[in-house]
Parts: structure tokens; sequence; C-alpha cells
């Protein structure tokens, strides 16, 4: 199974809007800026580059499942 397509996905969209939102800081300078960094941005940031983490994981134990039934010799192991 391949999960290079949806993690390039969301990275690209994830990279485009940290940059967008870099640009967007040096001109939003209130306390409703404030307030939606901390309960919005800062969250949804952590949480995607968790979730980048995770699809890299999940590709990893893919692609260890594949070799292992194809009869591959050279097996990782998954901790």
């Amino acid at each position: 199974m391949k999960v290079d397509a949806a993690r390039g996905r969301l990275y690209d969209s994830h990279k485009t809007l940290r940059l967008h939102w870099e640009d967007l800081q040096e001109v939003w300078l209130d306390v409703v800026k404030q307030e939606f960094e901390e309960n919005l941005w800062e969250p949804m940031n952590l949480l995607t580059l968790e979730a980048l983490r995770g699809i890299d994981r999940l590709g990893q134990i893919f692609a260890q499942m594949k070799q292992e039934c194809e009869g591959g010799e050279n097996v990782m192991s998954i901790s």
C-alpha cells in the first residue's frame, strides 16, 4: 500500500499554510491573532507534524509487510 501520495499532499498543504501564516504574522498584530495562534494554529501545526510522522511510520510498516509477504531476507524489526 502506498502512503506517499497522501503524505505528499498533507506535507505540501501544511507547507503552503505555514508560509501564508508566516506572512500574515508580520501584519496581524492584535490580541485576536495571539488567541488564534495559541488556540488554533499551534495545536493544528503540532497535530499535522504528528500525522506526518505517523504516515512515515506506516510507510515503513507497509514496506516491511510487503517484504515479509514476498519472502524477503532482510526483515527489519517494527519496534
